[in-house]
């Protein structure tokens, strides 16, 4: 049977939530947690490591990835988004309210794959609930990933020459220039960044070119999808 791994620096803080019960916290954005030891610790906690490694375990299943693996997991993660406030109330072991995204590496066998996962509060004093997301890094947040996708997944379908293919996974998303500025004539727009985002679509391999253009004056962020030449199908991604 495969074991997940902690790495020292996780494992130091699994089982801190128990002992913590005395002060209530509300967190509402990530840049906050520092301040926050309760909530941080518990979004390392021993259970919430423990859906990551079963969700990065179906995540490799569903790729296709490492199926002759039998050495250990490790799960090390990479940060945490939060969706909405993480209300932890004095005296509960879990949050009662609250949404947040769990980036974590998931290596095996020498390779390391970046997967998401989100949890979802069930009510005072019960475990969050975890949900596969999509892998990869994306800068993008969920409701623009949500608005993109079909567009993205359309274009590599259709560049692919497999449209009419159902077999589609997205196997990767990971951001290919970071915040920039791009001139247009007289007009700078500002925060511009860009992603591949790759597709496993009826046994090949398909990149999609992504670029992300904020609003001005906090407005919201738009896209536009471009093209990346699709990957040989026997082409290790």
């Amino acid at each position: 049977m495969k074991k997940i791994f902690y790495p020292a620096l996780v494992a130091a803080v699994c089982g801190i939530v128990a002992s913590n019960l005395s002060w209530a916290e509300k967190v509402s954005k990530s840049a906050d947690l520092q301040k926050n030891k309760r909530t941080a610790d518990y979004l390392y906690s021993r259970p919430l490591l423990e859906a990551m490694y079963q969700l990065g375990v179906m995540q490799d299943k569903r790729l296709g990835l490492q199926t002759s693996c039998n050495a250990n997991f490790e799960v090390k993660p990479l940060g945490t988004v939060i969706l909405s406030t993480i209300d932890y109330p004095k005296g509960l072991p879990h949050p009662s309210k609250g949404a947040w995204l769990s980036r974590y590496q998931f290596k095996r066998c020498g390779e390391m794959k970046v997967y998401n996962t989100l949890f979802t509060t069930n009510g005072a004093g019960k475990v969050p609930t975890a949900h596969i997301y999509y892998p990869g890094s994306s800068s993008a947040g969920p409701g623009l990933i949500k608005d993109a996708l079909p567009s993205a997944t359309s274009d590599a379908l259709v560049r692919a020459g497999l449209k009419d293919c159902k077999d589609v996974n997205v196997f990767d998303m990971r951001v290919s220039e970071r915040d920039h500025d791009v001139v247009e004539g007289e007009k700078t727009i500002k925060g511009v960044w860009n992603e591949v985002w790759t597709f496993q679509a009826c046994g090949k391999m398909v990149d999609t070119a992504m670029t992300f253009i904020p609003g001005a004056k906090g407005g919201g962020t738009t896209f536009t999808v471009g093209q990346v030449k699709p990957s040989d199908a026997a082409a290790k991604p």
